[in-house]
């Protein structure tokens, strides 16, 4: 299924035709003054998060910028913070945001205000890695107007004399498709396909070779990132820090002097949870 490619800063492989693909478009990046939005798909324990940390040290050779553990988000809000004071040429992941990006919740204030932001943004220059189980999650204007190619990862079963039930799970392989409208009509157009789907055919179908590019330190901060996010999200608790932004904020605006742009810079947090804030005042007309 092709060669792997070794790529001897970070003592990884990459399959051939993917190197390729990603040195054009970081070519796109770095000299046509784009910015570069990469999806990566696939059913859970696929490896989608294992790949996006693979291409992003990659990355990071080319355009020697960082990478590490802080460049891989869980949340939106976080993510778009991380990117806006960083400069051009940085890399964000956004690891499997599924309250944020499920189209199910596509008027949710963290959908709408993700999706503005990267609309907006391009004149950063970065590169943006977004893991999730599936392209149909995705809003639609991401994934037709944004997105640069799709890595489907594939995971199945195949035959196996040692294993117990005679067959073992077999993962690492993935599909890549380029963003067509071939592949649009296909993710969109639900009712003339009667589902959401792939398209049949893909650009190419490669394995990517099993080298962690994480130490064992730097895999073990983001596990406990990963765990704290998470409790975070559904133990319940409320976010002092996101609290105090509201009342600072609502008290900025209340003022009337300060546009919502110049309120952000103040306070050094995006402008899309400035402006998500104050609607909520204009709703409730009160601080938290």
């Amino acid at each position: 299924m092709g060669q792997q490619v070794h790529i001897k800063e970070i003592n990884a492989y990459l399959p051939d035709k993917l190197k390729h693909d990603i040195d054009i478009l970081l070519d796109d990046v770095i000299d046509g003054e784009m910015d570069l939005v990469l999806i990566l798909d696939g059913k859970e324990g696929s490896g989608k998060s294992f790949d996006a940390r693979l291409i992003g040290k990659y990355i990071s050779t080319i355009t020697h910028t960082p990478f590490s553990v802080d460049n891989i988000h869980f949340s939106t809000d976080k993510y778009i913070q991380f990117s806006e004071s960083k400069p051009k040429f940085t890399i964000n992941v956004l690891d499997e945001s599924r309250e944020a990006l499920n189209k199910k919740r596509g008027m949710s204030k963290s959908n709408i205000g993700f999706t503005n932001w990267l609309s907006e943004n391009r004149d950063k220059q970065q590169i943006h890695i977004i893991v999730l189980p599936a392209i149909h999650d995705l809003d639609s204007y991401v994934s037709i107007w944004r997105m640069k190619i799709l890595i489907h990862k594939l995971l199945g079963h195949i035959r196996s004399d040692t294993s117990r039930s005679g067959y073992a799970l077999k993962r690492g392989y993935f599909r890549v498709y380029e963003n067509t409208n071939n592949l649009q009509q296909v993710m969109f157009n639900k009712q003339k396909y009667g589902y959401y789907a792939y398209p049949k055919k893909f650009k190419y179908q490669r394995k990517i070779k099993y080298s962690e590019v994480f130490s064992d330190n730097e895999l073990k901060l983001y596990k406990e990132k990963k765990a704290r996010e998470r409790k975070a999200k559904y133990d319940g608790s409320k976010n002092a820090k996101e609290d105090k932004y509201k009342k600072v904020i609502y008290n900025m605006n209340k003022k009337g002097n300060l546009s919502q742009e110049e309120i952000a810079r103040i306070i050094g947090v995006s402008r899309t949870l400035v402006g998500n804030i104050c609607r909520d005042m204009d709703q409730i007309k009160s601080p938290p």
